[in-house]
């Protein structure tokens, strides 16, 4: 009588520690129905992550060519403001910094416009500002004609003379 008493002790003991641990979800009586319910509503497999629509596909693309054009217009806006007398002379010694304010606010601008708010259309906008901002001087390298159509002729060749200036190697 008494080994059966301590089986049931020890197989209670056992089922408590298993309950206690987490790997057995249990109602108070008998695992049902209702039981494994619950269980996979609190412990089942998880959603699987939606994929990309295309729609969302073409918005990651626009939001690259927006950086890219951000960093464009930025420098055309800029370009075109300090040929304007009469603004602050501050205005006139931001230089790089003026254009880089300058894309900003057409960025800022366009992220509002566009909706590109979520995290990877905001990684590919700034991965077009980054890649214009730093390969404007090949594109000025490579198409003079074009760019000295927007800027000014000493404009497009400093531009593109500083490529020129980067060993090869």
């Amino acid at each position: 009588m008494t080994s059966l008493a301590d089986h049931q002790k020890a197989a209670f003991a056992e089922r408590l520690s298993r309950i206690s641990s987490g790997k057995q979800f249990e109602h108070a009586d008998v695992i049902g129905y209702h039981t494994q319910a619950a269980w996979k509503r609190k412990f089942g497999d998880k959603a699987k992550k939606p994929k990309r629509t295309f729609l969302d596909r073409i918005m990651v693309l626009l939001a690259f060519l927006c950086g890219a054009g951000a960093v464009l217009l930025g420098r055309l806006a800029y370009f075109y403001l300090s040929h304007i007398s009469g603004l602050p002379e501050s205005f006139y010694s931001l230089q790089n910094r003026g254009m880089l304010l300058m894309a900003l606010i057409v960025a800022l601008s366009m992220i509002v416009i566009f909706q590109l708010f979520t995290r990877p259309r905001l990684q590919s906008l700034v991965l077009g500002s980054v890649l214009m901002h730093f390969g404007e001087s090949a594109l000025a390298a490579s198409a003079p004609q074009f760019y000295s159509e927007i800027f000014s002729a000493d404009y497009v060749a400093t531009v593109a003379g500083a490529t020129q200036d980067i060993p090869k190697g």
